[in-house]
């Protein structure tokens, strides 16, 4: 029903658009939003527990672990929550599922500062595997580092390697002889999630504005430390709106077998 709606919408949206004399519209393909019916398969399996609530809360303590698919998103994501769990005691774990050229120095400066740990798997942009040899990786790397909390980008993220690092956990868990199940602190880059958790971070923006600052390659064409920061101030309305200044990271939290168990229904078709 979900399906039917959602294409009877898309075409009552290019069919108006294409009414529009001279207007200054520019269309880009709208196939590759055609997951969104698979997004709203896996949402709806959520619904059993009742409506998600947003709450102010912090990671669980002990160890951390993030799966950044490329260097700079562990730091444009969830860089003020890390930097608030550095200063609590926390271990962190980095991993970057890809290498780009050049940018494995920045990537080591950002961890440097965060006081964490970084581990370089390699993958090409664009073409990060799933396979049994991948799996395997990724499930010996966080079996050891053994968080109480894994951050990876939620799987609906708006790029195509952001959705992959979700089927390659999904690969670890069930083909890579995983044993960790993390609670899932699923983050945000790009675009705006259902957050159900919500972490208070201006009193860490400038160290993560200057995290940010460290991947000089990728801020050389646009500001991210603004539109990081930007979409966390725009993140403070799940908060109820909060004092002048409020700005939080969110997150989509779920343990890790409901987080999986979304991945899996969302990986259901090609």
């Amino acid at each position: 029903m979900f399906r039917r709606t959602l294409e009877s919408a898309r075409l009552r949206f290019l069919n108006l658009v294409s009414a529009i004399a001279g207007s200054r519209i520019v269309l880009r393909d709208l196939a590759p939003l055609g997951d969104l019916s698979r997004v709203a398969d896996a949402m709806a399996s959520l619904r059993a527990q009742g409506r998600l609530r947003a709450q102010v809360a912090m990671p669980p303590a002990g160890s951390l672990a993030v799966i950044a698919p490329h260097p700079d998103d562990e730091s444009i994501g969830p860089g003020g929550t890390l930097l608030a769990a550095r200063a609590g005691g926390a271990a962190i774990a980095v991993g970057f599922a890809t290498d780009p050229e050049g940018r494995r120095d920045e990537a080591e400066a950002a961890c440097a500062d965060l006081g964490a740990s970084a581990r370089f798997f390699g993958h090409r942009p664009r073409g990060i595997p799933t396979d049994g040899a991948a799996a395997r990786d990724l499930a010996a790397w966080l079996d050891a580092a053994a968080p109480s909390a894994l951050f990876l980008p939620f799987l609906a993220d708006d790029h195509e390697d952001h959705r992959r690092v979700n089927a390659w956990l999904l690969a670890a868990a069930r083909r890579g002889g995983l044993k960790a199940k993390p609670e899932i602190w699923a983050y945000q880059v790009y675009t705006s999630l259902p957050c159900t958790a919500l972490v208070d971070i201006p009193a860490f923006a400038a160290g993560k504005r200057a995290l940010i600052a460290r991947h000089e390659s990728q801020i050389r064409t646009r500001d991210w430390a603004s539109i990081a920061l930007g979409l966390n101030a725009y993140d403070a309305r799940f908060a109820g709106g909060g004092p002048p200044g409020s700005s939080y990271e969110g997150f989509f939290v779920l343990p890790f077998d409901a987080y999986l168990d979304l991945c899996a229904r969302y990986f259901a078709e090609p």
